[in-house]
């Protein structure tokens, strides 16, 4: 009959349900396998990241040049006068320090001049040119060489102001460039050798051998190009001529190229002054001192004797600096403010430059008021004079106790978080395994951790701190490291710190031993990243036996459908030809 044959709706549910049975057979297996490997890949990552961290950490320890355990802090008796910061190398002690005079940088001021008053100096469209030099710290000479451009259409009704005039020598000064510049040359040299390249202290030899100046010039500007913060480049003057110039990516650093051990420098006519851009060498400031008035200064980029300007000439026929009444040469001319105007020159005598302050009774001078170079590893800021009834000013530099348990509680907190997560990790939960349950990866990092925690140093007495325990940090197996006993950890530290140091640092302390039995873990060779490595290898494995397993079931499950069919269509014709076999 009709009723009893298999409807689609029949055979579909028939097929989903040899699905869902083929699935749980093959598919299921794998895509647990997959989870787990899934699970254990994140899991390996986790502890990775973690040891890294307190890699990191006991790294901070174990440091040659900057060992937490060699922290210093500075203290200042009164900040208003003196400030004070420190460094792992600073040496511990106290000093008595009174500030007498701050430092200043030198500083030039023009005449008061009627800004909007045309210049008598600077009357026709040019160039106009000047040298700057100051001193470089060392006893030697920064020279700037600046060329301020006059244009016509600076000038109204033939005339420039006052003003004018100043800003666009300013903007020279602000745009100069610390560039050295060669002679035009053509023909050839027969000179072989070297000469050097020295970038604010910073020497590059520079090879050249005989040759046309043009290929001479080529090999020079390569080997410079090779060199940070300089360029060179080959100036083709036409006829046949060529130049050098050298620049200096920034302001702030002079060149100097010198020591020719041949005579190419020489044939160059390149000297060997230290040059500079002028806004490396000076600051260069316009401003009103009163109504209708406009004034120009020179001010020192650093501040100090062996800093101060030396010099200031117009060259070669110019009139800039005579312009504003400062084409003082390497005179010295003091500046006077008059009620009418004012007499150019230096504000500051030599004497008042430099800061000047006793140190333990001790007269000093500097350059700058941050005096880095008094105490190993410490920095003082002097910030004011002080008057003869104001106290010594108390320096003390001691060891930094609250940083380093701070770093000391940074290190329990990291050990911690690697040595519980694993713990957690390794716990079974009605009746299912933890992830890293039985894992000896895992089970060799915990053995690590608590044995470290509990155990002797080797090589320390006994009579000495050779325990975490005797430094007041214990252990337990559930939560790892602790403080448990504050007062005594304190003590450790304030009054036992080389041998707390040598509880981490020694060659077999609990720093040093972990950072060399946690170091093969991590990298990308580390026992952590190939295990990782294996588990990406068996999830794609998995992934494409699941793939195929799936791919297995669709297709039986279409043979399936597709015989299920045949069936009903061979049982419909079945009962046709019955029924006409009923009829006779």
């Amino acid at each position: 009959m009709a009723s009893e044959l298999l409807s689609a709706t029949d055979i579909n549910d028939l097929i989903t349900k040899y699905q869902a049975a083929e699935s749980n057979r093959r598919v299921t297996p794998l895509a647990t396998r997959k989870t787990n490997y899934e699970t254990l890949n994140t899991s390996y990552s986790d502890i990775s990241s973690k040891l890294s961290s307190l890699k990191s950490v006991l790294t901070s320890f174990t440091s040659s040049t900057n060992s937490v355990f060699n922290y210093k802090v500075g203290s200042s008796s009164n900040t208003d006068f003196v400030g004070v910061s420190s460094s792992s190398e600073s040496a511990t002690g106290s000093f008595a320090l009174r500030v007498d005079q701050l430092a200043k940088s030198d500083l030039v001021l023009s005449k008061d001049l009627d800004l909007t008053a045309a210049s008598t100096a600077i009357t026709v469209p040019g160039t106009h040119t000047f040298t700057l030099k100051g001193g470089d710290n060392v006893g030697d000479t920064l020279v700037s060489h600046v060329e301020v451009e006059f244009e016509a259409a600076d000038f109204d009704a033939g005339t420039i102001t006052n003003k004018k005039v100043m800003e666009k020598i300013q903007t020279a000064i602000k745009d100069n460039k610390g560039k050295i510049s060669s002679n035009s040359v053509s023909g050839s040299s027969a000179s072989v050798g070297t000469f050097k390249v020295n970038l604010n202290g910073f020497e590059t030899e520079i090879n050249y051998t005989a040759g046309t100046y043009e290929e001479m010039i080529d090999s020079i500007v390569t080997q410079v190009s090779a060199i940070s913060g300089v360029s060179a480049e080959k100036i083709d003057d036409g006829g046949g001529n060529f130049s050098l110039k050298f620049n200096t990516v920034s302001n702030s650093n002079y060149l100097k190229i010198s020591s020719d051990s041949g005579t190419l420098l020489n044939e160059l006519g390149i000297t060997s002054e230290k040059r500079i851009a002028a806004s490396g060498l000076v600051t260069a400031s316009v401003f009103s001192p009163e109504s209708l008035k406009t004034q120009f200064s020179f001010t020192a980029k650093n501040s100090g004797y062996d800093y101060r300007l030396t010099e200031m000439t117009d060259t070669n026929g110019g009139s800039a600096l005579a312009s504003m009444g400062l084409n003082l040469g390497a005179s010295r001319t003091s500046y006077v403010q008059n009620p009418g105007e004012d007499t150019p020159g230096f504000v500051y005598d030599t004497s008042v430059l430099n800061s000047k302050f006793e140190f333990n009774g001790i007269n000093i001078e500097r350059s700058s008021n941050i005096v880095s170079d008094l105490v190993n590893g410490t920095t003082l800021s002097l910030k004011s004079t002080m008057k003869v009834s104001d106290p010594d000013v108390s320096i003390t530099v001691d060891t930094d106790s609250k940083k380093i348990k701070e770093k000391v509680q940074e290190f329990i907190e990291k050990f911690n978080g690697i040595f519980t997560y694993i713990r957690e990790k390794q716990k079974s939960i009605e009746g299912v395994r933890g992830t890293l349950t039985s894992d000896a990866t895992a089970d060799s990092i915990v053995s690590l951790f608590r044995t470290l925690s509990v155990s002797p140093v080797a090589g320390i007495d006994t009579s000495s701190l050779n325990t975490l325990s005797k430094i007041g940090i214990s252990f337990n197996s559930n939560d790892g490291l602790e403080i448990s006993d504050a007062s005594r950890f304190d003590k450790a530290i304030g009054n036992s710190l080389d041998q707390v140091t040598t509880l981490f640092n020694s060659p077999k302390g609990i720093a040093t031993t972990l950072v060399d039995r946690i170091t093969p873990y991590l990298g990308g060779a580390g026992y952590l990243s190939k295990a990782q490595d294996n588990f990406g290898s068996m999830i794609k494995n998995t992934s494409d036996s699941i793939e195929r397993a799936e791919a297995y079931i669709e297709k039986s499950s279409n043979t399936l459908r597709q015989k299920y069919y045949k069936m009903v269509s061979q049982y419909a014709q079945l009962m046709t030809n019955q029924r006409m076999f009923s009829a006779f």
